[in-house]
């Protein structure tokens, strides 16, 4: 469990990353000297630590935005991710037997992907990420968040073994990662500007119905900063406004608004951005990865009477849940293609890979961390959607109700960034870019082959006379 807390250490915004295969080299190693069930029983307990401490900010967090109730979630939350390696664990050895070690790499990327996967995908704590803050982050244009993790699990992999072939393997790996890092161009400057419009409306104030002081606020804040200069786009944050209570308020604005808003048809509620045109609706996008149980609940009707029980003991309304979009679809106007993220959506890989595929020469994601207050969670979900940047080497603009606003070069250098918990509107540059990477062509192919590379030269080494040189595997399998 210790081992588990020492990993979660290395995550962003944490500098120590570099260190993140030591600690998961202690888990491999223990895991591929155990049966399968004893394995399972470490690798659980190693998750607890490591998710437990990463997800600390979460009870904290939400325990005084939306209620003490809430903290009952968070051991179920942990316990739940924690299982998911556990059954990694055990899977991979009872399949792989004494070539664990060659094959823990693999089975925890594959297992990263899957977590990414339908209405409850979660990606927190992706080992890839503890990589966010170094030079080898600029590989994630190659195979995106998964060879990132390839490359974690492969140097734990190495350590874990101490065979020499492994670890020079593993080295030379790191190596070439290092230098293409190191090596890649920075971005040029911008050439368009954005203004983004942070609101910093109090979450529980949005619940209460406030409508119409909302509009008025970001308009305010719009019309100030248009003043201080010209934008090529303004941008507000995630249900910034019900769109059905003043749709000829934007009417007057010179410039095109991409806003996040509340907007109801045909009776079913959808988290949306809309882009705007002087009030005109010129493109709409509804979110797609809705936040399991708090944007959709499942079983809302057949459990109602526990839902609406559930929402009084936490003091909020009878949440209704929202309806899921159907396709990653790009909004624009002339030559600007957005592809759009909303908050949650920023940590899914895919998704972004399928908007620039669909034309999107700039990203950008309303959203709203208000909830998670001054906690390490907007800091984590920022530095999540940062490598959407490097993966598909599009500028990233994110505006948030109460920040994190800023902007992100196709480098991942984060060029401006708002202060938060401040009403502001801050301008920044960005340019349109076009291509697309081996990443958002590939998806997970160039991970994959890698991953088998891994464990075919362990295969290899194994049949080498003396073997792999590292911990033997248990031979029990229960």
């Amino acid at each position: 469990m210790l081992a588990g807390i020492g990993l979660a250490f290395t995550f962003p915004p944490s500098p120590l990353g570099w260190l993140a295969p030591v600690w998961l080299a202690l888990l491999f190693r223990a895991a591929a000297t155990a049966t399968p069930r004893q394995a399972m029983r470490l690798t659980w307990l190693f998750a607890v630590g490591l998710f437990g401490a990463l997800l600390s900010w979460l009870p904290l967090s939400l325990a005084g935005t939306v209620g003490p109730a809430i903290v009952a979630l968070y051991p179920l939350l942990v316990g739940l991710l924690a299982a998911m390696w556990a059954l990694t664990a055990w899977l991979t050895r009872r399949l792989a037997g004494r070539l664990s070690l060659g094959a823990f790499p693999m089975a925890w990327a594959a297992l990263e992907v899957a977590r990414s996967w339908g209405p409850f995908g979660f990606t927190w704590g992706s080992l890839g990420y503890t990589l966010a803050q170094t030079p080898l982050v600029q590989v994630a244009e190659l195979g995106g968040i998964s060879l990132l993790g390839l490359l974690v699990g492969i140097a734990a992999s190495a350590l874990a073994s101490r065979n020499r072939w492994m670890c020079g393997a593993a080295l030379l790996l790191w190596g070439a990662a290092l230098v293409f890092g190191v090596t890649r161009p920075g971005s040029p400057a911008g050439t368009q500007t954005a203004l983004l419009v942070q609101g910093n409306v109090d979450p529980r104030e949005k619940l209460a119905g406030q409508a119409d002081a909302d509009w008025q606020r970001y308009l305010r804040l719009t019309w100030r900063g248009l003043q201080r200069g010209a934008a090529d786009l303004v941008l507000w944050p995630e249900t910034a406004v019900t769109w059905a209570t003043r749709p000829a308020a934007l009417a007057q604005v010179p410039v095109p608004v991409l806003l996040g808003a509340a907007v109801t048809q045909a009776g079913q509620p959808f988290n949306s951005a809309l882009l705007s045109l002087r009030g005109v609706v010129a493109g709409r996008y509804d979110k797609i990865r809705l936040v399991p149980f708090g944007e959709f609940f499942p079983g809302r009707r057949a459990l109602n009477r526990v839902y609406q029980q559930v929402f009084s003991a936490l003091g909020l309304p009878d949440l209704q849940g929202l309806t899921p979009g159907r396709a990653a679809l790009t909004v624009g106007t002339g030559a600007l293609r957005v592809g759009v993220l909303i908050c949650y959506e920023s940590t899914f890989p895919a998704l972004a890979r399928a908007l620039v595929r669909d034309g999107a020469n700039v990203l950008v994601t309303p959203s709203n961390d208000a909830w998670f207050g001054a906690s390490q969670g907007a800091e984590q979900h920022f530095q999540m959607g940062r490598v959407r940047a490097i993966e598909t080497r599009r500028w990233w603009l994110r505006v948030g109700n109460d920040g994190i606003s800023a902007a992100v070069s196709p480098s991942g250098a984060v060029t401006v960034r708002a202060a938060r918990f401040t009403a502001q509107a801050v301008p920044v540059t960005f340019t349109l870019q076009s291509g697309q990477t081996l990443a958002v062509r590939w998806g997970d192919a160039v991970p994959a082959g890698v991953a088998l590379g891994w464990l075919l030269g362990t295969v290899v080494l194994r049949r080498r006379p003396g073997g792999e040189g590292g911990p033997s595997a248990g031979e029990g399998i229960e």
